[in-house]
């Protein structure tokens, strides 16, 4: 997909990143929060992360082995042999009591569904315990191999049989979590799975855990073919912050989940508006402090259009409230204005103005049991565009950029500590961009702005707080293009212009709002999706 190069792969700290265990004591590899402990397993998460299993001895190609002739070694104790019928097996090398467990479990299964029939469990005079099963047929890929490849809707239906595999081995009391080579997939979609590691057994009363399932090979779908879908794929795909709706563990919880992603697999279509957005909690944030609202009408002929994004501030009380109330009040206020036939030339900054002064007294206004986090603010930007004039406001660091064939330029200044260090020569960018004051605002919506923030108000008594001023900026529209509103959490990733007109133009000619919109914020996803990441996208013709 072009423009796919601008995101980075998923880190090696994935599930099934790398081959070789991490050692105790260094930092899990599977959540990253916790440390590999003595015993294999993450002090955070639980999860084994260091195998017990000692190393098997190198089994040269052509050597004899479990009855047969090594032709192939796939892995550090895996080996494909020829056994003396001509019949392909793949042969796991290991611990005794690990190779029994699999082997336990498998024949069970008894090679059913993508499950490998067991051929014989024994050991070798010379390597040990060993395990011998079919091998997967030759125009299965592992799809450590070709999941990047595949179609979305082909990779979630990988996800879908697996956790049909999952059921089956749950129903024998086991758990289960695959690794990418372990799973082979056909050109069909359907799926052989190769072998099933280190089964452990379910306690009383204990479930598998199917997103785990998932997500130990979702990351091979990201970035391609996770950039084709909605952005909840990327919930489903990769490790996250569970929000309040998200489904349960369980393998019918998950089942929702995949039904639910393929409902919303296919591409947007082109419903005739020009504006369009998508508002997502990111991967890493409990809670959506992020908001948008539009509106679009025409008055005397002329046609106007309204946009607002809203991000709250994360160290506030009631963010996601105040974002919310400050876009929907924006809009309204900026909409009314626009049907009166308020918003030509000067009137329209006035207008912007008003509008987001608007909002700032309802956030202000808003009675709310005030914590230690402090009063609710927000961040807004606002553009209204009319008669072929694009007016832009905004306070705090929600920006506006207005993207063409041939220009691409950031209409806001951030109101924030780092632009105004730098315009004042007391910091470099890469300077601020480490400093830890690099995303504190200088402004923003809300009592934060308070005439004195030490100052008691009674109860029933009027709250006072200070006005506040946004920025404005007005420019000309020649010609076709796109305006994109964006929160933090998709700049973040994307800050300069040239990065967010290689996004906007990829497939341009036939792009509708909505697909650039789901563009925009799966790519911020794909690189992380630390914060909430909101994109509101205006196409200009």
């Amino acid at each position: 997909m072009d423009g796919a190069t601008l995101v980075d792969a998923p880190s090696a700290a994935s599930p099934a990143a790398s081959t070789r265990p991490p050692s105790a004591g260094v930092r899990c590899p599977l959540c990253g929060d916790g440390i590999v402990e003595s015993d294999g397993f993450c002090s955070a998460c639980g999860r084994r992360a260091l195998s017990s299993r000692p190393t098997p001895p190198l089994v040269p190609v052509g050597s004899p082995l479990a009855g047969g002739v090594v032709v192939a070694s796939p892995g550090g104790d895996e080996y494909v042999v020829r056994a003396a019928g001509g019949a392909t097996l793949r042969v796991v090398l290991g611990d005794p009591t690990a190779i029994e467990r699999e082997a336990d479990l498998l024949e069970r299964i008894g090679g059913t569904g993508p499950f490998p029939g067991v051929s014989e469990c024994g050991v070798d005079d010379v390597h040990g315990s060993y395990l011998a099963m079919a091998a997967p047929p030759p125009e299965a890929r592992p799809l450590s191999e070709v999941g990047s490849g595949l179609t979305l809707a082909t990779a979630i239906g990988v996800l879908r049989a697996l956790v049909d595999a999952a059921q089956v081995i749950e129903k024998i009391g086991f758990a289960w979590e695959p690794q990418r080579d372990d799973v082979h997939v056909r050109p069909d979609g359907s799926i052989k799975i190769s072998r099933v590691r280190i089964p452990r057994k379910l306690g009383h009363g204990e479930r598998i855990d199917a997103r785990a399932v998932v997500e130990a090979v979702g990351p091979t779908f990201v970035p391609t073919p996770a950039l084709e879908g909605p952005s909840r794929a990327f919930r489903l795909l990769l490790p996250h912050v569970p929000i309040p709706g998200d489904a349960g563990n369980s393998i019918s919880d998950v089942r929702r989940e995949i039904a639910a992603v393929e409902l919303d697999l296919a591409p947007p279509t082109d419903d005739g508006l020009r504006v369009a957005g998508v508002c997502d909690p990111g991967l890493r944030r409990p809670h959506n402090e992020d908001a948008f609202a539009f509106a679009t009408g025409t008055t005397a002929g002329e046609r106007w259009s309204v946009l607002v994004v809203c991000d709250g501030v994360s160290s506030s009380s009631h963010a996601d409230r105040a974002s919310t109330l400050a876009a929907k009040t924006a809009c309204d206020t900026l909409a009314q204005s626009a049907r009166a036939g308020d918003v030509s030339l000067e009137a329209g900054s006035t207008a912007v103005a008003q509008a987001i002064r608007a909002a700032h007294v309802a956030v202000c206004s808003q009675p709310v049991e005030v914590t230690g986090e402090g009063p609710p603010g927000t961040t807004i930007v606002v553009a209204l565009i009319s008669r072929q004039r694009l007016t832009v406001g905004w306070v705090g660091d929600s920006r506006a950029y207005w993207i063409s064939g041939d220009e691409a330029e950031q209409i806001t200044h951030d109101h924030s500590w780092a632009v105004e260090a730098i315009k004042r020569g007391e910091v470099t960018e890469s300077e601020a961009a480490t400093s830890p004051l690099s995303h504190a605002l200088t402004r923003c919506l809300g009592p934060l702005e308070v005439a004195d923030a030490g100052e008691r108000v009674e109860a029933g008594a009027r709250r006072r707080f200070a006005e506040v001023e946004p920025g404005i900026r007005v420019r000309d529209l020649p010609g076709p293009g796109w305006v994109v509103l964006c929160s933090d959490g998709f700049w973040n990733y994307f800050s300069t212009p040239a990065d967010v007109a290689t996004l906007v133009r990829i497939g341009a000619g036939a792009a509708s709002s909505a697909r650039v919109a789901r563009r925009l914020v799966n790519h911020a996803l794909a690189r992380g999706g630390q914060d909430n990441v909101t994109a509101l996208v205006y196409l200009h013709r």
